[in-house]
């Protein structure tokens, strides 16, 4: 299942303040004392969930550890953060991002 609960409220939908959805900031949406967006995924028969950007910077365990106690694996996405946000991203190197991914990632 694709997971990208997106909850702009403001006007300005133009920048997304955060797209990782696995991080401690996103937990209200995902967690047992918020919306509980996991185990209603999996009451609805998934056995995945798909996430489409995260940050490296941010720490995963607890989203990792729900989507384990819920059987759900965790396919992460690659975020956009070393290509476009990050200090010395990759439109500041003429696109050449291996030092930023593999320092992102690793």
């Amino acid at each position: 299942l694709g997971y990208a609960p997106v909850p702009i409220k403001a006007d300005d939908t133009t920048t997304l303040p955060l797209d990782d959805f696995m991080s401690e900031d996103a937990k209200p949406l995902w967690g047992p004392r918020g919306r509980g967006d996991l185990s209603l995924m999996k009451a609805l028969g998934a056995n995945a969930v798909r996430l489409y950007g995260n940050d490296p910077r941010q720490d995963h365990t607890s989203f990792l550890n729900e989507a384990k106690s819920n059987g759900l694996h965790v396919l992460p996405g690659m975020s956009d953060y070393p290509f476009s946000q990050m200090d010395g991203n990759c439109m500041t190197t003429s696109y050449n991002c291996y030092s930023q991914l593999k320092d992102a990632y690793l």
